[in-house]
């Protein structure tokens, strides 16, 4: 049979883990699953050039932008089997309710997950998507974090492990002498003005001594991220690069696809962002900084351990050795795991149960907070100028996805 799947995506991030995961499925399966990928209109919805930066690569056809009534409208043209919910939570609960309400007495299987690095398995993040049937995750410590953190909420999804879907397989290179140096910018870390603009001085240094340092923003200004840019790097090196002594060209800074720019000779750098993971899988030098520390509040507990941490006063002498060598066992129970596969069995038996009508009864989705939610929907409502005021910049801390 043909298992027609629908993913709904709210942000650049999310968007670009929904399609990759839909491309994932191919291998000779296309004619077993459908696969359709749309964008819900909302304050943080992708720009034209990142939706079309996220599809790079892979068979998905470019995601249309629907208001909820259109959505509810696809949803009675395409009737899938399963819905894959790739946004952030507040989003993902109202797009669940909105699939269970406009499904009627044959609702799609539901599945969720996290576009990267998903620790720690924080309680607003499981909470927000306690209607899951599936919840994907990507490497074995996600895959016990998440059984507990759901639990907590008195649920037990489906766990489906599967590899992050935009890395490579395995590779074996002979690496090549590092000449660039690619960072990969992240909107809420390091948090502090402050932090960031020591940062690029770091960085500037470091392209004093021979290396083409290059920053790899997420957005350009005007674009929406998948979380707010309280100080972008490009605007805070504009203003500061002068009173730091260096000059505007030290520094350049690129956007579009990561993939375009991870290739033999380049180190990537990060504080902590998933891309680490993508130049890992490619056996290119890799480091994470800890000039701001190594904590959960900065996205980078998981790579503790992993041999690839360094600081900015170390990076040029680092990576003339080579880069540091990554702890083998750290990649197996981490993000680099081999292991096959869960999902396309997984979409397989959830479509049985969507068409048998034994998913379980979600009620209407209860919100996790009525008012929260009555805010999620009003934002997804009124025109994106009026909606950016009411998305405030946020501290750092851990996405809820």
């Amino acid at each position: 049979m043909t298992i027609r799947i629908l993913a709904i995506a709210d942000s650049d991030s999310y968007l670009k883990w929904a399609c990759a995961t839909l491309d994932s499925l191919r291998s000779g399966l296309d004619a077993e699953f459908e696969r359709t990928a749309v964008v819900i209109r909302t304050p943080i919805a992708p720009s034209e050039s990142q939706i079309a930066a996220a599809v790079v690569g892979t068979a998905i056809v470019r995601p249309a932008l629907v208001s909820r009534r259109e959505l509810r409208r696809l949803l009675h043209e395409v009737r899938p089997d399963v819905v894959v919910i790739a946004a952030t939570g507040p989003v993902a609960e109202m797009v669940a309710r909105d699939v269970v309400t406009a499904s009627g007495r044959r609702r799609p299987a539901l599945l969720s997950g996290l576009p990267g690095m998903a620790l720690p398995a924080t309680e607003l993040g499981t909470g927000y998507r306690r209607w899951t049937d599936a919840f994907v995750v990507h490497s074995l410590r996600e895959a016990q974090a998440y059984r507990d953190g759901f639990a907590r909420h008195g649920v037990n999804p489906r766990l489906v492990l599967a590899r992050l879907p935009f890395l490579a397989d395995a590779a074996h290179r002979v690496r090549q002498p590092v000449e660039r140096i690619l960072f990969a910018a992240q909107a809420l870390v390091p948090p502090e003005r402050s932090e960031r603009v020591a940062l690029l001085d770091g960085l500037a240094r470091t392209a004093a001594t021979g290396l083409d340092v290059v920053v790899k923003l997420r957005a350009r200004a005007g674009e929406r991220q998948t979380h707010n840019e309280a100080f972008p790097l490009d605007a805070l090196w504009e203003a500061e690069h002068a009173r730091l002594g260096h000059d505007q060209q030290a520094v350049r800074f690129v956007d579009g696809p990561m993939a375009e720019w991870l290739e033999p000779g380049t180190a990537l750098v990060t504080v902590s962002s998933s891309a680490a993971l993508e130049s890992l899988a490619l056996g290119l030098p890799t480091v994470v900084l800890d000039d701001f520390g190594v904590t959960e509040e900065l996205l980078n507990a998981p790579f503790a351990g992993s041999g690839c941490v360094g600081s900015l006063a170390d990076l040029p002498e680092l990576l003339r050795a080579g880069g540091p060598d990554p702890e083998p066992e750290w990649l197996r129970e981490n993000y680099l795991h081999t292991s096959r596969s869960e999902l396309p069995e997984a979409l397989r038996e959830l479509a049985e149960q969507s068409r048998d009508q034994t998913v379980r009864d979600l009620g209407g989705v209860e919100p996790l907070s009525r008012v929260g939610y009555l805010r999620t929907v009003a934002r997804s409502l009124v025109p994106g100028t009026i909606a950016r005021r009411l998305v405030r910049p946020v501290r750092p801390v851990r996405p809820v996805g």
